[in-house]
């Protein structure tokens, strides 16, 4: 897969890689046009076959129009077949039938076609404006699929989503199977990246870095060993004939003492290796050829050192051996850097499959909060039980009850882990009657060191009479903790008493949970914004929060709103059915 990068047109994303599948939520006509027309621009100044697929309210005649006004000889391209443009429904459905495989096929059809013509790859644009409810699941299985089918080939696609015909499950569902999404904020296009895909960059940085940091340090190490970390030694048939100071060193001899007899350095050669090397340096005279051997030794004080040897018989005109002269490197903190590159990699790579189940912005850094405590309780639990065993009559009972409490409290990580996937899977989710009381004690808890570094004090109201609800705890939890952590965030930058209020009451049929904090408030025109998918009052995060945490409380047959309140801050009030009792709002 070539790394080759193809400009866009769109100066929010800038150059992308073939293979790049992303997606543009728009809001009017005109910003879909003006953005597509400058995409597909790019892609015929860069020599590439493009693919228009529209759907109303744009029309193929639109998009000829629209293209006429920045690309003057759109009539060549046309007439060459550079650019198609055609309908939506023409080219997704057949019979009225949505086909994942037919349209993956179509596009793999007009690569071959591109690539046997001379262009540069394939870019391509399809508007999903004619999809209806029945084959949205079969389309979202179609774009996942589809950064696999592209990931190698010379493709580029832009899927366009009217943002007004999304809710907030259908924008997580369209993010989720992109690499990036594309959206107006404030006025302005702006680029939000996926979870995966943030990780993906991550690891490529982080892989980047640790590599050159490798690089860097190996060629210092060579400098280093030129200089005073090789070793150079000789020996003849019989004796060592010439040892240097630094090989002194590194096989741990006195250097103002004579050169160490054959015999003594074959002792200090680790007894795994020893047949091995002697039998190569036999071998290598034998075949009048040089030798490389890598081996460890081992010196007086039990210490184990790694060795990269090199050496070179030298023979008379006789063909007698005269001597065997060679050079000796001490690699050991090299050999330690490679053993910790590979630990980074499987790090990594277990990183990568602990992400598949992560969400985006907010998301991730609740649960990052959310599983903060077991993961430190773990630590101070492993370290308790070495110390346990470490001691001169290790205590094995005391060991085996801090283990005990490492199983437990990493397993309570991991449940939170499972249970946060549950966000992003279509279908029913198990659920249980659930003590909200207690749900808000453990939040109290769990967040209660994060409101002290801002000097926020938290106060729980509890309704000791609240009934139960039917519901999946991690889910009610990941609730209370976004809007918790949102109030936190308004209260950390002001001045004046900060106060975070969490209170549960209840009638016979419905129980209210409310959020209240002192901190900057809520403007009567962002009351009704602040649950649209995107929007924000932040300077960080995407503006996922809220949305995802209302999709969570209506799948629970509850409501979510927020209000300003008198004197200063904000709250934000969520309620729920009774265990037992309609789900009916």
């Amino acid at each position: 897969m070539t790394t080759e990068l193809r400009k866009t047109g769109m100066d929010v994303v800038g150059d992308i890689a073939w293979g790049t599948h992303c997606c543009l939520f728009y809001e009017t006509k005109a910003d879909l046009l003006d953005t597509l027309v400058s995409y597909c621009k790019a892609g015929l100044e860069g020599r590439e076959f493009c693919l228009w697929v529209v759907a109303a309210p744009v029309t193929q005649k639109d998009a000829e129009r629209a293209l006429r006004h920045v690309v003057p000889d759109i009539d060549r391209h046309v007439a060459d077949g550079s650019i198609e443009i055609v309908a939506a429904r023409d080219w997704y459905l057949q019979d009225g039938t949505f086909n994942l495989n037919r349209v993956i096929d179509g596009w793999n059809e007009k690569l071959a076609r591109a690539m046997a013509r001379g262009y540069a790859g394939v870019r391509v644009t399809g508007d999903t404006a004619w999809l209806e409810t029945k084959d949205w699941k079969d389309f979202c299985d179609y774009e996942e699929s589809l950064n696999e089918a592209i990931a190698n080939q010379r493709l580029a696609v832009l899927c366009t989503y009217p943002i007004k015909a999304c809710g907030a499950g259908e924008v997580m569902d369209v993010v989720r199977t992109h690499q990036f999404a594309i959206a107006k904020r404030r006025g302005d296009w702006d680029v939000i990246e996926t979870a995966g895909h943030k990780q993906a960059k991550r690891e490529v940085l982080e892989r980047n870095r640790v590599e050159a940091a490798l690089r860097r340090s190996e060629a210092y190490l060579a400098e280093a060993q030129r200089l005073s970390h090789t070793g150079s030694w000789a020996f003849n048939a019989t004796e060592t004939v010439y040892w240097s100071e630094e090989n002194f060193r590194i096989w741990g001899f006195d250097p103002q003492q004579a050169p160490p007899r054959r015999e003594t350095v074959v002792q200090r050669l680790h007894p795994e290796d020893r047949d091995r090397v002697l039998e190569e340096a036999q071998t290598a005279v034998r075949e009048r050829r040089d030798y490389v051997v890598k081996f460890r030794i081992v010196l007086p004080d039990g210490a184990v050192r790694h060795i990269h040897g090199l050496g070179h018989p030298v023979f008379d005109a006789n063909g007698e051996l005269i001597e065997v002269v060679g050079t000796q490197v001490d690699v050991t903190e090299r050999k330690r850097a490679e053993q910790e590159r590979q630990k980074l990699h499987q790090l990594q790579a277990d990183l990568a499959r602990i992400n598949r189940v992560s969400t985006m912005g907010e998301l991730t850094a609740s649960l990052a909060h959310e599983i903060k405590q077991p993961i430190a309780a773990a630590v101070t639990d492993a370290n308790t039980c070495l110390r346990w065993l470490a001691r001169a009559d290790p205590d094995v009972a005391e060991g085996r009850e801090a283990a005990g409490r490492v199983v437990k409290d990493v397993t309570r990580a991991a449940d939170i882990i499972s249970s946060i996937g549950v966000l992003f899977k279509k279908g029913a989710v198990p659920r249980e009657p659930v003590d909200v009381n207690e749900l808000i004690r453990e939040m109290v808890g769990m967040l209660r060191s994060e409101a002290k570094r801002h000097f926020i004090s938290i106060r729980a109201e509890l309704d000791p009479d609240l009934p139960q609800v039917m519901a999946e705890r991690v889910q009610l939890q990941q609730v209370l903790m976004n809007l918790m952590l949102n109030g936190i965030d308004a209260m950390k930058d002001t001045s004046g008493a900060h106060e975070l209020t969490i209170a549960s009451e209840a009638d016979t049929s419905r129980l209210v949970i409310s959020v209240r904090d002192t901190g900057v408030g809520l403007l009567p025109e962002h009351v009704d914004q602040i649950f649209n998918a995107f929007f924000t009052t932040k300077d960080h995060g995407i503006g996922m929060g809220l949305p995802i945490s209302r999709s969570i409380v209506e799948s629970h047959g509850g409501r979510l709103w927020g209000t300003a309140n008198a004197e200063r801050g904000a709250t934000f009030q969520f309620s729920l059915p009774a265990a037992g009792a309609s789900t009916f709002i």
